[in-house]
């Protein structure tokens, strides 16, 4: 039954691994309610060396299914607070910023659900934008030059409105400006 995990992740097809298959392996556990995840893990896997990795492998999934589920609650109850860089980390495929967890407790509780990682990778990449974004326009005021931001800089910061056709004037104003504390005082502008 190993042999048959193994030629999966070498082929990258795990369509016939089943709990059957897995249940044959001895000291192997796992949750049967999560084929589909176990399947995905094994066809992104190149080889599997031993039993010891396949259940490192299945180990991991688990532990995403369950950080991921408790993101989606945390979603659900507009409290993300219970969210940590540990709970992110073990999201399987998810890439992120450590520094920003605070950031992302507060974009993931303004969602009423996340539907996948996906979904959520996109919510995550959206906060570091923003967070460049804004970081970029605090220091054109600090410079007093604002002539590198743009409205693709503009666009990222998540909360601001503004109309293009102005950049000009709001690169004026941005470089008047001493400091930006935050995008309340830049949508002031």
């Amino acid at each position: 039954a190993f042999t048959s995990v193994q030629q999966a992740a070498n082929s990258g097809d795990a369509s016939n691994i089943t709990a059957s298959v897995l249940g044959q392996i001895r000291a192997l556990t796992f949750s049967s309610g999560n084929m589909l995840s176990y399947r995905s893990a094994i066809e992104d896997e190149s080889a599997i060396a031993d039993v010891a990795a396949l259940q490192a492998l299945i180990d991991s999934v688990d532990a995403s299914l369950v950080a991921f589920a408790s993101v989606q609650a945390a979603a659900s109850s507009s409290d993300a607070s219970s969210v940590t860089v540990d709970t992110l980390n073990a999201i399987r495929g998810l890439t992120f910023g450590g520094a920003n967890v605070a950031d992302y407790q507060a974009a993931i509780a303004a969602e009423s659900s996340i539907a996948d990682v996906a979904t959520l990778q996109a919510l995550l990449d959206s906060v570091d934008a923003s967070l460049s974004g804004f970081a970029a326009v605090q220091a054109a005021a600090t410079n007093s030059d604002a002539s590198g931001i743009s409205s693709a800089t503009l666009s990222d910061i998540v909360g601001l409105t503004f109309d293009s056709a102005n950049l000009a004037d709001y690169q004026g104003a941005i470089a008047a400006e001493a400091s930006i504390a935050d995008v309340a005082a830049l949508q002031a502008l």
